[in-house]
């Protein structure tokens, strides 16, 4: 049974961005299999089930999917140092999270939509990209007119939200939550941050105080990481065997433990969902198995807070 940190991402992913930092502030060794950034992705889907989004940890024979999931899995693992600093690390926890709510949807939009509609014509913006990522959002491809007034629509949003990030830097903390760098951290810095990669250049609108808060967190850089091969890969999974279920707790109306099930993101990607066997469920975790000639069995982990999950028929 392999324990290596395998993690399934692609370069410009702001959400691989968010693990990778704590990979970085936890010091950790891991290898790094690069994923296409489009449709098909034929050495990746085979690990979960049919879920594209990334990124994706692996360690061994399980999958842990979404970086909530992800970072939870770490934190839990490797508890030091940890990334909740302080003295009420609960309450820092549960503030965090609801944090990663904003950052992950309402800034992450903005920040993309604005970069994309303002720099279209950035080399991140391939014919291909542009199709692919409308497909994942169920939406026509915009058109040039469309992104400009996109753009000012977007920039009119974003700016109160650079402002917030602002104050809370402003009386010269290094960090979010004060003197040690924590998860606060990586959530508002990986919406950010994706600006720069999409438009191939410092994005003129994120503040100078931002900037300096920006490079001392960079400045933790990713941990150790070393490039492996997708196949190399699978081949982990195939050689390994799934960690035992976690304790389960079925609340009304979920299905029941050894249905076979799909499990979806309940914002974008519905499309693609992860299916197979029901071996884990709670009000906070999902779990489903799959098995397929590449992988061998597989678990793939979820968290509960953003996915849905159904029986199938049959």
């Amino acid at each position: 049974m392999s324990s290596a940190l395998i993690l399934h991402h692609y370069d410009f992913s702001n959400y691989s961005e968010k693990v990778r930092l704590v990979l970085g502030l936890k010091g950790l060794t891991w290898r790094s299999v690069e994923i296409p950034p489009t449709l098909p992705k034929p050495d990746y889907i085979p690990l979960t089930g049919g879920y594209r989004r990334a990124p994706a940890l692996q360690i061994g024979a399980d999958v842990f999917c979404d970086t909530a999931r992800i970072i939870e899995e770490l934190e839990r693992r490797f508890p030091e140092p940890t990334i909740y600093p302080g003295p009420d690390s609960v309450a820092q926890r549960a503030f965090t999270a609801g944090l990663e709510r904003w950052t992950d949807a309402t800034l992450t939009r903005n920040t993309i939509n604005y970069i994309s509609c303002e720099h279209s014509d950035a080399d991140r913006f391939t014919p291909e990209f542009l199709a692919d990522r409308a497909a994942l959002l169920g939406k026509p491809e915009p058109g040039l007119a469309h992104r400009k007034a996109a753009a000012i629509k977007n920039l009119t949003q974003l700016r109160p939200q650079l402002s917030w990030i602002s104050d809370i830097l402003h009386d010269g903390r290094t960090y979010i939550y004060g003197e040690a760098p924590s998860l606060a951290d990586c959530v508002i810095y990986h919406p950010l941050w994706v600006m720069d990669q999409l438009a191939g250049e410092r994005a003129a609108v994120i503040p100078a105080v931002i900037r300096q808060w920006m490079e001392r967190v960079a400045a933790h850089g990713h941990g150790n990481p070393t490039s492996m091969t997708a196949h190399a890969a699978l081949d982990v999974a195939d050689s390994s065997d799934p960690l035992p279920p976690l304790p389960s707790q079925t609340l009304d109306g979920d299905p029941a433990l050894g249905d076979t099930v799909s499990i979806t993101p309940t914002d974008y990607g519905r499309a693609n969902p992860s299916v197979g066997t029901l071996v884990a469920i709670d009000a906070q975790r999902l779990a489903l198995q799959h098995r397929n000639e590449r992988t061998g069995l597989v678990t793939v982990h979820f968290p509960r807070f953003g996915y849905s999950v159904r029986a199938l028929d049959g």
